[in-house]
């Protein structure tokens, strides 16, 4: 059985979802092809006619299935269909509901149906593509209604690489946040005036990640915020994460938060770094199955919650354990057979 995997993107999204898992099946012997987007013309590819529909399209002919992700160009829906058509499985990972994304994230003018950068992309060339997919995985819970509502979906809940818990973390009272406000416009609002409050009786507040808009967003002046600046996914950002004392991860009350995964909670637990987060549903889950970490909804329930930690080393290091010790049953290499049971699964049933 030969599977091809094609990465929507060399980003988090494409490493998480697929390249990590891909590459440790490979690993473990299996016959798995990871395509990169600059690579992907030379393997897939498609014949238009003069009003540029598809009416033909190419893969390799040795693929079992293939895995394709995120998809949002219109081409792309037509090419599924005549593949699904002609016998091919074609699998598609979904990791957030495009059709909710906050319209003062970037991503939202790219892919809005009406308002949007091209009218070849969109969200509604998404759910199309998963409608016509022979199996949709996704991230969460509440994204197998929303992508895979034809029955045919599986949950693949998010997972770290192994080598997160052998990175050293030194405790510390640094409190800080490991995101970027362009992706994430109103979340960090929810914690209120916390992070304003604890800078001022002289905490120490980091950003890993760019600190653009930050201090605005939580009240603070420029000079209170430290910033790593962008670090890179494969060889900073992990290093980077481990400095923090406390991470937090606050989410808005939204339809799109509300289907998003734990894995930033996950990451600060591999690290070793007790976290603070909202209390959106798979936060809730991680809580609840790794007893690490405490869930604040209100700004007074952050601002307690950053006092409590900051205050007690012993506090922050038991919390740091539970987290790693939960961390350890979710990593990418102890869980790729879920990747591959997935997979396997429709060239069983082709």
């Amino acid at each position: 059985m030969k599977i091809y995997v094609y990465p929507a993107d060399e980003y988090g999204c494409g490493y998480h979802r697929l390249i990590w898992p891909a590459q440790a099946l490979q690993a473990q012997g299996h016959d798995i092809q990871i395509v990169m987007p600059k690579q992907r013309g030379f393997s897939l590819h498609a014949s238009l006619d003069d009003s540029g529909r598809v009416v033909d399209v190419f893969w390799p002919q040795d693929a079992d299935a293939i895995v394709l992700q995120r998809i949002t160009h219109r081409r792309l829906v037509e090419a599924i269909k005549l593949m699904t058509q002609r016998g091919l499985p074609v699998i598609i990972d979904m990791d957030d509901d495009l059709a909710a994304i906050d319209p003062n994230n970037p991503a939202w003018s790219a892919m809005h149906p009406r308002y949007g950068y091209s009218p070849d992309h969109s969200w509604l060339n998404t759910q199309r593509a998963c409608d016509v997919a022979t199996l949709v995985t996704v991230s969460t819970d509440a994204l197998l209604p929303r992508y895979a509502r034809h029955g045919r979906g599986v949950v693949l809940r998010n997972k770290i690489p192994e080598r997160y818990l052998k990175m050293e973390h030194v405790d510390s009272d640094v409190i800080g946040w490991a995101g970027a406000l362009h992706v994430h416009p109103n979340d960090v609002q929810v914690m209120g005036p916390t992070i304003a409050t604890l800078t001022s009786a002289g905490a120490q507040f980091r950003v890993v990640g760019p600190r653009d808009g930050v201090a605005a967003a939580l009240g603070c002046s420029e000079d209170v915020i430290e910033s790593t600046g962008r670090r890179d996914l494969l060889t900073e950002w992990p290093e980077a994460v481990t400095t923090l004392g406390v991470g937090v991860a606050p989410l808005a009350d939204t339809r799109f938060n509300e289907a998003k995964s734990w894995l930033k909670v996950l990451e600060y637990s591999a690290l070793g770094v007790p976290w603070i987060a909202s209390p959106r549903a798979e936060y809730r889950r991680a809580h609840r199955e790794s007893g690490a970490g405490i869930l604040a909804e209100k700004p007074r329930h952050w601002l307690r919650a950053a006092r409590d930690l900051l205050s007690s080393a012993d506090r922050r290091l038991e919390l740091s354990h539970a987290g790693r010790e939960w961390a350890a049953q979710h990593t990418i290499e102890g869980n790729a057979w879920r990747w591959l049971e997935a997979w396997s699964s429709v060239v069983a049933g082709a």
